[in-house]
C-alpha cells in the first residue's frame, strides 16, 4: 500500500487499500495450500477471496471506475481494470463451481494462480495510479456514490435468515 500522497485518507480509499491487503494475503495463502497439497484449505482461502472481492469490485465497478471514466484520460485504465475484474470472477466461479460440485481434484490451479499475479499488477495499478488520480479529480458526490455502493453491497451480503449466503 502506497504512503506517499495520502489518498488513503479519503474513506472510500482507504477501504479500498485495506482489502487490497486481504486479498492479497488470500492470494498468497490459496498459492501457499497449492503448492503443499491442501486443497480444501486452497478452496477455503478462495471461498474468502471471493466474499471480499464481491463488496470490493461492487464499490470499484458500480461508483469509483465510473466516475472515474467521465474523465476521458482514465476511460481506458478504467476499461482494463473492469476486464480484469471479469476475468478474475470467472476463474474463481469456475474453480468454486468445480469444489461446491464435489469435484476439487479437477481444479487446474494454474489459471487462478496465474490470475493472482495479474491481480497484483492490478493492485499496484490502483494504488500507485488510479486512487491517487480519483483523489484528486473526483467529487463529493462521487465520494458519496462509492459510500452508498458499499453499503448496499454489504447489506446484500448479509446472511438470509435462513442461514445460507
Amino acid at each position: 500500500m502506497c504512503q506517499y500522497c495520502g489518498c488513503q485518507e479519503i474513506k472510500t480509499i482507504g477501504l479500498l487499500m485495506a482489502e487490497h491487503v486481504e486479498i492479497q494475503n488470500y492470494c498468497g495463502q490459496t498459492r501457499r495450500c497449492v503448492e503443499s497439497e491442501d486443497i480444501a484449505g486452497a478452496i477455503d482461502q478462495v471461498r474468502a477471496l471471493a466474499r471480499v472481492m464481491q463488496i470490493h469490485n461492487a464499490v470499484e465497478e458500480r461508483a469509483l471506475y465510473l466516475s472515474m471514466t467521465r474523465f476521458e484520460e482514465f476511460e481506458p485504465q478504467a476499461g482494463i481494470l473492469y476486464e480484469e475484474h471479469d476475468e478474475l470472477d470467472e476463474i474463481i466461479a469456475a474453480t468454486l463451481a468445480l469444489a461446491d460440485q464435489g469435484r476439487p481434484e479437477q481444479i487446474d490451479w494454474r489459471p487462478v494462480l496465474c490470475a493472482f499475479d495479474v491481480l497484483y499488477e492490478h493492485i499496484i495499478r490502483e494504488d500507485n495510479g488510479l486512487f491517487p488520480a480519483a483523489a484528486v479529480v473526483l467529487d463529493a458526490a462521487d465520494w458519496e456514490r462509492c459510500e452508498r455502493v458499499r453499503e448496499q453491497a454489504e447489506r446484500s451480503e448479509q446472511p438470509s435468515a435462513s442461514g445460507s449466503g
